[in-house]
C-alpha cells in the first residue's frame, strides 16, 4: 500500500488561443460589423529555470526526512550567494510503500528549483548539486517580467494599429463607411515555459557534466476584437 502526503502542487499553467473573424449584421442603428485582429512580437528567452529534487529512503519516516532535509539545506547553502541565481525550495512530498515480504519503506522528496538570466554559471551550479546527490527534473526557458511586459506593449501597440485600417477596409468593401468604433476588446496570449530536452547524463560522483540548454524564440500575442458600426 502506498501512500502520498503533499505539502504544496504545482501551478497550472493556461493559455488563451488566438483566433480571427469578421461577421457583419444589419441593426436598426445601421450596419454592425464584428471582427479580429492580433499583433505579434517576438524575442529569444531571457530567463532560464533547472528544476531540481533531492530523495531519500528509509525503513523510518524520521529518518528519511532528516536525511532530506540536510540534503537540502546543503543544497540550499550552495545555491545562496550565487550572483544572478534565485533559489527556491519547492514541493516536500512524504510518501510510503509496503511489501508482501519485508518492512515498510518510506521515501522524503522535495522540489528546487534555480532561476537566473546567465545560463552559464546557473548550468554549472546545477551540475555541482546534482554531484552532491540532487536529481535534474527538467529546464525551462521563458521570459522575464520585464521583458514580457515590453514584448506585450509591442504586440498591443501593433494590434491596435490594424484596427482602423481594417474596419475601413471591410466598409469600403461592403459599400459603406465607418461611423464608429463601438467596442474594443484586448487580450493577449503568452507563451508557457518552454522545456528543454536533456543533454546530459551523470557521470560520477565527483565528475559531472553540466546539462546543456539552447533557448528557443519566444511568441507573444495580442488579440483586439472590435464592434464597429458602419453606415451607407
Amino acid at each position: 500500500m502506498k501512500r502520498l502526503f503533499r505539502l504544496a502542487t504545482p501551478l497550472a499553467v493556461l493559455s488563451l488561443a488566438a483566433f480571427c473573424q469578421a461577421r457583419a449584421e444589419d441593426t436598426p442603428n445601421g450596419t454592425q460589423l464584428d471582427f479580429t485582429v492580433t499583433g505579434e512580437a517576438h524575442a529569444a528567452p531571457t530567463l532560464l529555470t533547472v528544476r531540481l529534487f533531492g530523495r531519500a529512503d528509509s525503513t523510518s519516516a524520521i529518518e528519511a526526512q532528516k536525511t532530506l532535509n540536510a540534503h537540502m539545506a546543503d543544497a540550499m547553502k550552495m545555491a545562496s550567494g550565487q550572483a544572478g541565481i534565485e533559489a527556491q525550495a519547492g514541493s516536500y512530498s512524504l510518501s510510503d510503500q509496503t511489501p508482501d515480504h519485508g518492512p515498510t519503506r518510506w521515501t522524503a522528496r522535495q522540489d528546487l528549483s534555480l532561476s537566473g538570466k546567465d545560463a552559464v554559471p546557473l548550468l554549472d551550479l546545477s551540475g555541482k548539486l546534482q554531484s552532491h546527490g540532487l536529481m535534474m527534473d527538467g529546464l525551462e526557458w521563458s521570459l522575464d517580467s520585464e521583458t514580457r511586459e515590453a514584448l506585450l506593449a509591442q504586440a498591443r501597440t501593433k494590434a491596435l494599429q490594424k484596427v482602423r485600417k481594417e474596419a475601413e477596409e471591410s466598409a469600403k468593401t461592403l459599400g459603406l463607411h465607418v461611423v464608429r468604433l463601438r467596442q474594443v476588446r484586448v487580450s493577449s496570449m503568452e507563451p508557457g515555459p518552454r522545456p528543454v530536452m536533456l543533454m546530459a547524463a551523470r557521470a560520477s560522483a565527483d565528475s559531472f557534466t553540466p546539462p546543456q540548454g539552447t533557448p528557443q524564440e519566444q511568441t507573444l500575442r495580442v488579440t483586439v476584437n472590435v464592434q464597429a458600426e458602419l453606415a451607407p
